[in-house]
């Protein structure tokens, strides 16, 4: 299976960390050093009109450089969990519909040392050019578990020891949360929230106080947030 990502900093992160995975890249910058190294490299290059580079992606915020590569692959749970580490945070991921909002999620999992970041195969966006370019490359470094239940998959990781947080209003503030040291964060779309049924099975329920006007912050945002004070917690 192909896939096509975006973005020159998505570009070089699968050149760097795994260029087996680079069937071929299309962009218009000849003299761009990375161009150059990528034909030294033996990578396959193809020089294209600005439009058609454009076109491609049907985006214009490509930075000069689309590949074709070959699909990640996925984990199970049960492969994630046979070898999680003890001091664990893992992100699930509830209808998370926008593409920047999710690319940039992976870019927050990515910066923190998120173990994985779990992800429903029919409730939320693919990983589109969109994606891969908001991420910054996160969307083709994070560990990724795509299922088909989340409810089923939550209980499969509370079952191996893992506490599920859900990200939503409480009477819990994270300023003064302990996070377990297995964590399951799970965070919910705009607008929707988390679905009534992961709540209600989540472990505990957290909320980032807002002290001015504006009552809320973008999920990606919060993401990063919570992300910050869990690994705040390490030290």
């Amino acid at each position: 299976m192909r896939r096509i990502i975006m973005g020159k900093h998505t570009v070089e992160e699968v050149f760097r960390t795994d260029p087996e995975r680079l069937l071929k890249v299309y962009s218009y910058k000849k003299e761009d050093p990375f161009f150059r190294e990528l034909e030294n490299a033996g990578i396959k290059t193809v020089l294209v009109p600005k439009p058609k580079l454009a076109s491609l992606v049907q985006s214009e915020s490509h930075q000069g450089f689309v590949a074709e590569v070959r699909e990640r692959t996925f984990l199970t749970p049960k492969e994630f969990l046979s070898t999680a580490p003890e001091e664990s945070v893992v992100v699930l991921c509830d209808s998370i519909n926008d593409p920047q909002n999710f690319g940039t999620i992976l870019r927050a999992c990515e910066c923190f040392g998120v173990d994985a970041l779990i992800f429903s195969k029919n409730r939320n966006v693919a990983l589109t050019p969109v994606v891969s370019k908001a991420s910054v490359g996160g969307s083709e470094l994070v560990p990724l578990i795509e299922v088909s239940n989340l409810a089923d998959t939550l209980k499969k990781f509370q079952d191996a020891g893992y506490f599920a947080v859900a990200a939503e209003r409480s009477q819990e503030s994270l300023y003064t949360f302990e996070f377990p040291k297995q964590t399951l964060l799970i965070l919910g779309a705009e607008g929707k929230g988390i679905q009534p049924l992961l709540s209600k099975k989540a472990d505990f329920r957290v909320e980032i106080p807002m002290e001015g006007r504006i009552d809320s912050l973008n999920v990606s945002q919060a993401a990063a947030v919570f992300l910050s004070f869990y690994n705040l917690g390490k030290y």
